[in-house]
């Protein structure tokens, strides 16, 4: 796992209008796809590590570790 509880990253997504931009955030949970079920609950592949991370508005996402980068 490269990021940890508490570690801030930049997530990128895509703005209104299709630009690429980069959200500040923080690691609040990591989960370990290892097995079918989460795999198919999760829609990852088996071995993906998903961060749960929160905004500073608080709302949150469960994302890859691939779209996350450090600050």
């Amino acid at each position: 796992m490269k990021y940890d509880y508490g570690d801030e990253v930049l997530l990128r997504t895509a703005d209104g209008n299709g630009n690429s931009v980069l959200r500040q955030c923080e690691v609040v949970g990591i989960t370990l796809v290892e097995n079918e079920n989460q795999a198919a609950n999760f829609n990852n592949a088996i071995g993906t590590v998903l961060y749960t991370i929160e905004f500073g508005d608080g709302s949150d996402a469960l994302v890859p570790e691939a779209k996350l980068q450090s600050p």
